[in-house]
This record gives C-alpha cells, structure tokens and sequence, in this order.
C-alpha cells in the first residue's frame, strides 16, 4: 500500500488579520495593488449615515439613535438595529458599515460573557471600552464603525465614545455618525450636570431629531436604551420622527440692471509712426499701442484694396 501525505499548507495571515475575529482584509490589499497598474479604478466605498447620541444623567446613561438604514443614495431599511445589548449592565450604541458593526458587538459580547466568568461579577464599562478600541486599532482603521458605550457598574454611569482608528474618549455627553454635528450642537446647549432621567430623555430626543432633520442619510423611528444605577434597563422606540419639517421660503431677488459704480475716460492717440501708420484708406483712431487692433485695420484695408481691384 502506498502511503501518500498530501502537502497541504495553512494558508498565510493577511497584515490585518492577527487572530481568529472573522475579519480579513487581504481584498483590499489585492486591490491596492491593481490600483498601481494602468486602467484599473478601484470601487469607491460605500456611504452609510445615522445619528447615535449618547448622555450620562445623574442616574444612569442613555443611549439614542435613529433607525434608518442606508447605502449611498438608497434607504434599505427603516428598522435597522445600531443599539447592542454587550452585557445586562453594557450597551452600545454604533454607526458605520451594518456588518462590520454587527461582528464587533457580537466578539465585544462573548468576550465580556467570558470575563464575567472569569471575575463571577458584573463587567465594569471600562473593559468593553478596551476591548472594542484595541481590535480597531489593531486593524488600522479598516473597520469602518464608531461606538458609543455606556453603561453602569460599581463605580456609577459611564459614557465612552470610541472611534473607527482605536481613539477612544470618556465623556458625559457625545454624538457619532453623520448626524453628530447637529446633534451635538442641541446637547452642548441642554446639557448639566444635574439631569434627570426625564431631562435627559427629553435632551436625547431633541438631539436625534435634530440630526435627522440636518442629515439626509438619517430618519424613521428614534431608537432610546436607558440604563439605570439599579442595573434596570429600557430598550424602546420612543416616537416617530418621520414628520416633515417646515422648511423656509426660498429667498427671491428681484432682476435688475447692473449699476455702474464709476467711469473712467481713456484719451485716445492717432500713431503718427510711419512704422506703425494706418494706410490711407483707414481713417480709424486706435489706442495708443494695440498691436492687435493696427493687424486687424491692416487686414480690412488689404480686403478691401482686393475687392477695389477685382470690381475694377
């Protein structure tokens, strides 16, 4: 009998992919490399939106975001899922590209399910932060999401804010996706220190309808979980804020004639050079030194003295 091995050999890990998350970028170095080469135009990636919003009050922490889904100009859903349960105590709250969000919270949860076992307490906030802000600056960047984070544990409410290269923040109130600007304009305004559960609520709401309202990528229901210093959770959709929004009328100029806000004379100089001289059938006066012009009266009177010789 013969005994035959075959020669199988494990595949080589991609620069991005250092452990076993599901990830693999080996495409995209693929594609940097054809993109060196001539008549190859790498597909442009693809633009999501949403507005996730998140507030720490005197009680807990709230997380809000919009619902609809989005791919460049086309709207795929309006019940997407952007607020994930990481452990009874832990939510977040993301933005970006739906699976690469989707795989991170479900990594962040098992991850955080086994360190539970390990410690036989409940998570602190801050080891989910660290976790999520380590696998996305391991992979430079390449995983298109943000994270807002917020949670409770021994040490009172926690609001992290974590974006797509690693960078990582705590604060008490912050805003991600391409609504963010405008949402956080409304908490920079409403915010304190001293909110209760309904302020905050009421804060949140304001700033999620604020982004949808300035974001096109942005819409249908406001998504709000609510987490408590007594470890008691609420996961809702408050309202709807599909309503349209009063828009202001288009301001109308009405035509008019250019106004002439100064004039200026400019004095005018037969050339008297016989160099430059106009033929005697020219009587036009020209601006002193219009080498164009003295061509063109040239041209005339040549023209003319040919059609002159031809009806001759």
């Amino acid at each position: 009998m013969l005994n035959i091995t075959p020669n199988l050999q494990a595949p080589s890990q991609s620069l991005f992919q250092r452990s076993s998350t599901g990830f693999n970028f080996d495409n995209r170095e693929r594609d940097n490399q054809l993109a060196e080469r001539e008549g190859f135009i790498p597909k442009p990636p693809t633009t999501t939106g949403s507005t996730v919003v998140g507030v720490k009050y005197r009680d807990g922490v709230i997380i809000a975001t919009d619902r609809q889904g989005t791919a460049d100009g086309m709207i795929t859903t309006n019940c997407m899922k952007k607020i994930y349960r990481l452990q009874e105590n832990i939510y977040a709250g993301g933005s970006g590209v739906c699976g690469d969000l989707h795989q991170v919270a479900r990594l962040t949860r098992a991850q955080m399910d086994l360190h539970q076992l390990q410690m036989g307490c409940k998570v602190p906030v801050v080891c989910a932060n660290h976790f999520v802000k380590h696998m996305l600056y391991r992979y430079q960047g390449n995983i298109k999401i943000t994270m807002l984070i917020g949670g409770v544990d021994n040490g009172g409410p926690s609001l992290y804010s974590t974006w797509f290269e690693g960078s990582t923040s705590k604060l008490p109130f912050a805003a991600q996706g391409s609504g963010s600007c405008a949402g956080l304009f409304v908490l920079e305004k409403g915010w304190n220190a001293s909110l209760d559960e309904k302020s905050a609520e009421s804060l949140v709401i304001d700033a999620v309808r604020s982004g949808i309202r300035n974001d096109l990528y942005s819409g249908s229901f406001i998504h709000i979980c609510i987490i408590r210093t007594d470890y008691s959770v609420s996961l809702y959709d408050k309202i709807s804020a599909g309503v349209p929004v009063p828009r202001p009328h288009v301001l109308r100029v009405k035509p008019q004639p250019p106004k002439v806000l100064f004039a200026a004379d400019h004095p005018l100089e037969p050339i008297a050079n016989s160099m430059n001289s106009l033929p005697p059938e020219s009587n036009q006066v020209l601006p002193k030194g219009t080498r164009t012009a003295l061509a063109l009266a040239r041209l005339k009177s040549k023209k003319i003295k040919e059609t002159t010789e031809i009806d001759g």
